[in-house]
């Protein structure tokens, strides 16, 4: 089991670690991490038809009980993960930490895509992780109607037509890493139409990430 790791500062960013599952080291990791997991986690495993599927779960959620472990000091195996009411993982046994825990509470965040898992950190406030694929999105201007401020959508569609996916998706990774910071689904949370929230503006951080991807870190 690693040594406890130091945390960020509570006025730091969000910590954060990137795996890209195409990485040899990286796949070498596979058995270990999955030697971490809890009985529910090994099934959600096995209901996953495909291959990268299955993959970007291991790696995220292994990776995420091995830092969790070594920061508070205990078994990573031994965590108990749950999900919030909006799927948000969350460390439900708290007691269970070790000496070198220092009293924290740690909050975190996954999210993956294509071949990317992303995982934020911080020792006191929540936190919250997008990343994204680049992509065609030629339906883009209605789902920016339904969930993005009529400033953001306008902002996006005066860029040139090659260029709007791109600004869409990295809009959409603010977005949502907000969101997740605050806990909250996306229908909870969309900022056009009668039912926005009035909620404070998370904390934002734009990702450089790997040629094709594209991401965000908020915290609330």
């Amino acid at each position: 089991m690693l040594p406890p790791w130091p945390w960020p500062e509570p006025d730091d960013p969000p910590l954060l670690l990137l795996l890209d599952r195409r990485q040899p080291q990286v796949q070498a990791l596979m058995a270990p991490l999955g030697d971490l997991l809890d009985p529910g986690e090994r099934q959600r495993l096995r209901r996953l038809r495909r291959q990268e599927d299955g993959e970007r779960f291991l790696l995220g959620r292994g990776a995420l009980r091995l830092i969790l472990g070594g920061w508070l000091g205990c078994d990573p195996a031994g965590l108990v993960l749950g999900v919030g009411p909006h799927g948000k993982p969350e460390l439900l046994l708290r007691e269970a930490a070790g000496p070198g825990s220092g009293g924290i509470r740690p909050q975190f965040n996954v999210s993956h895509s294509g071949d990317l898992i992303l995982l934020g950190f911080h020792p006191e406030r929540p936190v919250g992780v997008d990343v994204e694929q680049r992509r065609p999105l030629p339906e883009w201007e209605g789902i920016a109607g339904r969930f993005l401020s009529p400033e953001e959508s306008e902002r996006i569609r005066a860029l040139p037509m090659e260029r709007r996916s791109d600004a869409f998706l990295t809009a959409w990774c603010r977005l949502e890493a907000g969101l997740k910071a605050r806990g909250l689904g996306l229908f909870g949370g969309a900022t056009s139409g009668s039912g926005a929230r009035e909620d404070p503006d998370p904390d934002h951080w734009p990702l450089v990430l790997p040629e094709g991807y594209v991401g965000g870190a908020a915290l609330a």
